[in-house]
């Protein structure tokens, strides 16, 4: 009787529900909602719009952000959706983006785009924006679905339309179920969020024989290095095609080049990480490229423009198999011809060869830049490298002491070097030479002989090949005039023996 009571006491209406109890307590779990000292309660804004780390999602989100003139998702409004979409819908509806771009190369058939060539007649600006605003409805659209989103995992699965290639690129054409998680034949598991940006891709790609999308961290970078696309596209209302470069590596690396310079800094390419995926789509073929730059290649280039370009462009010429002239050198950046320079840093392989010009003897920069390439790339440490660099100046000194002939003879035998003991036998006659000059203190003590010979080991990157590199730079950074003399001396006298041996043998008189 007492309970019921207690009850009556409380009263119709004022006895609290089980789900009044627990929902202050769920609101509070939620990370966007908190609770003031007050008691009052305040929810976070929510981005429209979202990074992932997919880079066709993040493609997408870089061409609205770039369309609004913004840095960041969380500063978008629905006016920038809406501005984005009118843009894109335009483009989209005539035929240069249409069929020669959309359905040739990315999207094949594209019912959201209407690129399906049978839907020609039916495309119109108006047309695109509809289904565009229509599949950004259900980004904002609460509900619950039996799966998320397997690229953003938070958003329930788009089922309005089957996901195959024609909506999100390189995805199978639904012919093969099995080519899909689970076999399933509505094909892979997006979300709306996901597939809206993903529509905005061929603003912020570059148009070369495939399509180039870099995909950047931290994504201020990203937008950095996407921006020409759009500017492009704003200006010409056509796809970028990045310059006429031909090879996908070549415009990156040109282009970190000049947004170093310009900005006259190289430190946020300290953490960066840049991939390239370079792709086409349509209904004959899917072709995939992700070429991943190795971080301490990107700091490199950057440091490399920064510090020495013409020096940095020196290097670069030497990795094509004919070298152009100065003037020839954007030609051949951006023709299709392959760079052993570009290559070997996209393969962690060392490049220091090309730091010098053997048949001119001559370097092709400064000691420091090849200091840091050594420091950051080969991951020479400091110590050692000053080490080499204090032997290569007493063997310099010493070849100076030498007559001409002498001289050529000894940086030929360094420069011969295949074999250690050929290396070898290069300080063996160095030393002798300098006791015939009569230098009472020896090129190196026995324990510097034995670390510059075997301390480095047989690594790739650091072994004794390397020290010899490093030794003929330091040789043909002092001494590159007076070998050229020697050289062209020679050539001289040989062409003057020449004379004399067809005069004698002539016989004409």
């Amino acid at each position: 009787m007492g309970g019921r009571k207690e009850v009556e006491r409380i009263g119709e209406g004022k006895v609290k529900r089980l789900d009044g109890f627990l929902e202050p307590y769920s609101l509070i779990k939620d990370p966007r909602i908190h609770r003031h000292t007050s008691g009052k309660i305040s929810t976070a804004k929510e981005p429209l719009l979202e990074w992932t780390g997919h880079p066709f999602v993040d493609a997408g989100l870089v061409a609205i952000l770039l369309i609004a003139n913004k840095n960041k998702p969380e500063e978008l409004t629905m006016e920038d959706i809406e501005k984005a979409i009118d843009f894109v819908a335009e483009l989209y509806a005539t035929k240069e983006w249409s069929s020669k771009y959309l359905h040739a190369m990315i999207f094949p058939n594209s019912g959201i785009l209407m690129a399906n060539p049978s839907m020609a007649k039916k495309r119109t600006p108006k047309a695109i924006a509809e289904n565009l605003r229509n599949l950004f409805d259900e980004i904002r659209k609460i509900g619950k679905g039996s799966s998320t989103c397997l690229i953003c995992g938070k958003r329930p699965v788009y089922t309005k339309k089957e996901v195959y290639l024609s909506v999100f690129p390189l995805l199978g054409t639904g012919g093969v179920p099995n080519y899909f998680h689970s076999a399933n034949p509505r094909g892979a598991d997006i979300c709306a969020h996901c597939i809206f940006l993903t529509q905005f891709v061929p603003l912020a790609s570059y148009k070369l024989s495939r399509v180039l999308v870099i995909h950047a961290y931290p994504y201020e970078l990203m937008l950095e290095l996407s921006k020409e696309a759009l500017e492009d596209v704003k200006r010409r209302k056509l796809a970028s095609e990045a310059r006429g470069f031909k090879r996908p590596e070549n415009f990156l690396f040109h282009l970190i080049g000049e947004i170093t310079r310009r900005i006259e800094r190289d430190e946020h390419w300290e953490d960066a990480s840049v991939t390239l995926y370079y792709f086409v789509c349509n209904n004959q073929r899917q072709e995939l490229d992700v070429i991943h730059i190795p971080t301490p290649a990107l700091r490199f280039v950057a440091y490399a423009n920064l510090v020495d370009y013409i020096g940095w462009k020196r290097i670069v010429a030497m990795g094509w198999r004919s070298q152009p002239k100065e003037e020839q050198f954007e030609e051949f950046e951006r023709s299709g011809r392959p760079n052993e320079v570009y290559a070997k840093l996209l393969n962690n392989e060392s490049i220091l060869p090309y730091f010098y010009d053997s048949k001119n003897r001559k370097a092709n920069t400064s000691w420091r830049l090849l200091a840091f390439y050594c420091s950051e790339v080969l991951g020479l440490d400091k110590e050692a490298l000053e080490f080499i660099k204090s032997v290569g100046d007493r063997i310099v000194e010493s070849l100076k002491k030498l007559p001409n002939n002498k001289l050529r003879r000894r940086v030929r035998e360094l420069e011969g070097a295949e074999r250690l003991y050929q290396f070898e036998a290069f300080f063996v006659r160095l030393e002798k030479d300098r006791q015939e000059l009569g230098v009472e203190k020896p090129l190196m003590t026995f324990d510097e002989f034995a670390r510059i010979l075997t301390a480095y080991g047989e690594d790739i990157n650091v072994s004794w090949k390397t020290v010899r590199n490093l030794l003929l730079f330091r040789i043909y950074e002092k001494l590159h005039n007076r070998l050229m003399k020697i050289e062209k001396s020679e050539e001289e006298s040989k062409i003057e023996e020449g004379v004399d041996i067809y005069v004698e043998g002539g016989g004409e008189e």
